[in-house]
């Protein structure tokens, strides 16, 4: 086994997060009276982080975007966290991994108070040695800098020998930028032109296929 090490991505890896937080963007696209975007534009908020998207996609200021988050938030910490599901086989992929003797690791540009709030819920922290997320201001949020934060946490210096699981571009080129392989999941937000553009080491279609692909790197 070459890989030692996974580190997940969360959202549309893990669970399906897109009513809670298509909800908290219209909330604030409401609560601010910014103009209404396409279903195919919102979902594209869903990974990166949120006060870069509100900047390309609203056109809003830096100072506009933090009020555009917050207002997100408002409605977020409220109801939006839980309106999400885990996909189906996650739980059984992270037991396997888990079992086999993985060290596995989260890395998401979510808040990673939010993150753990999530895996504490829906019954995944077990299965994680640890949760790496954003700051609250986001001012650390890019997901070459959430592995970053990761691996020096960890002191994993092998990056070989770790493999980043995710649904979006930011998640593969973030592995590229560490020098780590890569897996991409097909099943959650990112199209696949976006995430072959990106260039992983390996696609997979479900989450129980993690497994053997993982023995293949």
């Amino acid at each position: 086994m070459t890989i030692k090490t996974v580190l997940f991505d969360l959202d549309g890896t893990l669970t399906d997060s897109k009513p809670g937080i298509i909800n908290s963007l219209n909330y604030s696209i409401k609560k601010l009276g910014l103009p209404q975007k396409s279903a195919a534009t919102l979902q594209l908020f869903i990974g990166p982080p949120l006060l870069a998207s509100y900047e390309k996609y609203f056109g809003l200021t830096a100072l506009q975007a933090e009020d555009a988050l917050k207002a997100y938030r408002e409605y977020y910490v409220e109801q939006g966290i839980f309106e999400n599901s885990v996909y189906q086989g996650v739980p059984a992929m992270l037991a396997a991994l888990q079992q086999t003797g993985y060290q596995i690791f989260m890395t998401t540009s979510k808040p990673e108070k939010y993150a753990e709030q999530i895996c504490e819920h829906f019954g995944l922290a077990t299965y994680f040695n640890g949760i790496y997320g954003a700051s609250m201001d986001e001012k650390r949020a890019a997901k070459s800098e959430i592995i970053a934060y990761a691996l020096n946490a960890e002191k994993l210096t092998q990056p070989a020998k770790i493999a980043m699981v995710g649904d979006r571009e930011n998640d593969i080129n973030g592995a590229h930028d560490h020098h780590l392989q890569s897996v991409a999941v097909t099943y959650g937000f990112g199209s696949i032109t976006e995430l072959s553009a990106a260039k992983p080491t390996k696609f997979i279609d479900q989450p129980e296929k993690l497994l053997p692909t993982l023995q293949l790197l």
